[in-house]
């Protein structure tokens, strides 16, 4: 038995050349695996961020509706504080007034 090189060389060309193509598959399907496993790891980190965002604007919101209701509240106590002093104003001006009439005959005859 002869041992032809020809088509050893044939057979071991076609061993490398699958070999090869076996490896460079096995290569690409860990590239996509990566890049899917990098883009999951992009979506989450948009997500949190997302969820983080709403969180703040909802936080940011509340605290604006608490100061709102704060300041509502110090113009309402403004004006009932007002409006005693108004109340105490006339009251006095009625006091003042009533003095006027009742004294106001006694000056003219002196």
């Amino acid at each position: 038995m002869k041992f032809d090189l020809s088509l050893a060389g044939f057979v071991l060309s076609l061993i490398l050349g699958a070999s090869g193509w076996v490896f460079r598959w096995n290569d690409k399907q860990k590239y996509e695996r990566q890049q899917a496993s990098l883009e999951r790891q992009q979506a989450i980190t948009q997500a949190e961020a997302a969820a983080e965002k709403k969180v703040n604007e909802a936080r940011d919101f509340n605290h604006l509706l608490g100061n709102q209701k704060q300041i509502t509240q110090g113009i309402a106590s403004g004006f009932s504080d007002i409006e005693e002093r108004i109340d105490h104003l006339r009251e006095l001006m009625l006091r003042v007034e009533s003095y006027l009439i009742r004294n106001q005959g006694t000056n003219h005859h002196e």
